[in-house]
Order: structure tokens, then sequence, then C-alpha cells
């Protein structure tokens, strides 16, 4: 798992966006808290890509897997999805349940999930 590390407002987050790096499974999450812990940062940033078609089926469990270690490991990840992203109502209902935490939410843009990643 590779990713830049990046500062702004004097936090470090594990930016994602610009890697190869993909969430295909529960030992991919493993390498991501463990590139968290190498940097001492608990913020992360990551896009769509990033993530695997299993991610978003949630018939895998890998997006409540994801979001329970990220809980358990109190990371904070912020994940953008363009808003017309075709996405299954089931996991529109997963994400509106994700965002109810301080651990993980989506945006459509950059700038809003920096802000929430920084605050």
């Amino acid at each position: 798992m590779d990713g830049a590390l990046k500062s702004l407002n004097g936090i470090n987050f594990i930016d994602l966006t610009g890697s190869d790096s993909n969430i295909n499974r529960e030992s991919d999450l493993n390498d991501l808290l463990s590139l968290c812990y190498y940097h001492n940062s608990n913020y992360i940033l990551m896009d769509e890509k990033n993530l695997s078609q299993e991610f978003f089926n949630l018939r895998s469990g890998l997006a409540g897997v994801a979001m329970q270690k990220f809980a358990n490991y109190q990371a904070k990840v912020a994940i953008l999805l363009p808003a017309h992203a075709d996405k299954s109502e089931r996991f529109k209902e997963l994400m509106y349940e994700m965002s109810r935490s301080n651990h993980f939410r989506f945006y459509d843009n950059r700038a809003d999930a920096e802000v929430w990643l920084t605050t």
C-alpha cells in the first residue's frame, strides 16, 4: 500500500488519490492502517478508484469490515465519490449510515473532504 503523506492546517493525512493502491480485501485495510501507523496519522483521503467493486458490493462485507476497522483504530476517512456515481440503493443507505459517524464520510469534491479531515 502506498500513499502520499500530506499536511493541511497542521494535520498530516495519507492521500491515496494519486496512488494505484486498491482495497480489494481485508488484508489491504490492514496494510492501509499499518501505513497510517508508520506515518503517525489516523487521517486518510481516498477516491473511488482506490476501492474495488467488492467494496461497493455489500454482499462481500468489505465495506462493513472497513467501517468497523476504521472505527476500532479511530481512523478518520474521507472518500471522494462523484455525486452522479451509479451505486445501489443499499450502498447509498450504507453511505448515509457511515456518514453519521465521525470516522467515515463521502464527498464529491476534494476541498470539502480536506476541510472535514483537518478540522
